[in-house]
């Protein structure tokens, strides 16, 4: 008989219990039940169930939690805040060249020694004695170069950006294939993208933007037909709104030195690139 009793009572306290946890449908005017569930679910209350379809939210709690969940939504109910990605990749390099070499033609007629000229222009003398010639020369050059690619794109907070500018290279391309009557050969060219951009997805809270990032550059190489310099970056990072900020950049240094008896050579070079990228919110 007290089980009995104790049952009826649990009964009607998970009656009362659910009696106070109504039903409220609430309609989105700005974002999607996806944008907003991840958000609010963490502030249902135990018991209480909280769900979405397109534009409406269903939430099944007491009133105190209905509450809440609405005062939630206020600020989350808003639309999206526009924003401007920029990105700037920036590559200077340097070349240094020096060397000499001792050439020209010794000898008598019947043997005659000959060293030809490989160095074009620098500074030289030639000392001529009958068909003797002697040729001194020496070189010292510098070069320097820079490149500054500047890209911008608009996206919304949460949204997914990208861009991209090149050209599309056109790769030969042969296949051969084997056969019980013997290989089939076919020749086809097939396009390579080549250029200039990033993927960026940026997350706001305040004046604070999370971004996810992935700028690429990628240029032809000097390997033959298809081949190409490629520089990636991925990364996430934080910056304040309207502030520069530098997420990567790389170094490569070269150098080369050559000695023989009649001519030598150095070359020094170097280049570096910086990637730096800012986010700014529109009106």
């Amino acid at each position: 008989m007290r089980r009995i009793v104790l049952a009826f009572v649990f009964l009607l306290l998970a009656g009362a219990a659910q009696a106070q946890q109504q039903l409220e449908i609430i309609n989105l005017k700005s974002r999607t039940a996806d944008q907003v569930l991840p958000q609010l679910r963490p502030f249902i209350e135990p018991g209480g169930a909280i769900s979405g379809m397109n534009n409406q939210i269903f939430i099944r709690a007491s009133d105190a939690n209905r509450r809440q969940i609405r005062e939630l939504l206020a600020a989350l109910d808003r639309p999206p805040r526009r924003l401007v990605i920029s990105v700037r990749q920036d590559a200077d390099s340097t070349s240094i060249a020096r060397g000499g070499e001792v050439s020209g033609s010794v000898g008598s007629d019947r043997v005659r020694i000959e060293s030809r000229r490989t160095v074009v222009g620098g500074a030289g003398v030639t000392v001529r004695s009958g068909d003797d010639v002697l040729r001194g020369q020496v070189y010292d050059s510098r070069s320097a170069g820079s490149e500054r690619v500047s890209q911008q794109v608009q996206v919304v907070e949460g949204g997914r950006a990208y861009i991209n500018v090149g050209t599309s290279v056109p790769v030969p391309l042969r296949q051969v294939v084997l056969t019980p009557g013997g290989a089939i050969v076919s020749d086809t060219v097939v396009y390579r993208d080549l250029g200039t951009g990033f993927t960026a997805e940026p997350q706001l809270s305040g004046d604070l933007v999370t971004l996810t990032i992935s700028p690429t550059h990628d240029t032809p190489g000097s390997y033959g037909p298809g081949s190409a310099n490629v520089q990636r970056l991925t990364t996430t990072v934080s910056a304040r709104l309207g502030e520069w900020m530098q997420i990567g950049g790389s170094v490569q240094e070269e150098s080369s030195d050559r000695d023989g008896a009649l001519r030598y050579s150095t070359r020094r070079g170097g280049s570096g690139r910086t990637v730096q990228l800012k986010v700014e919110e529109l009106p």
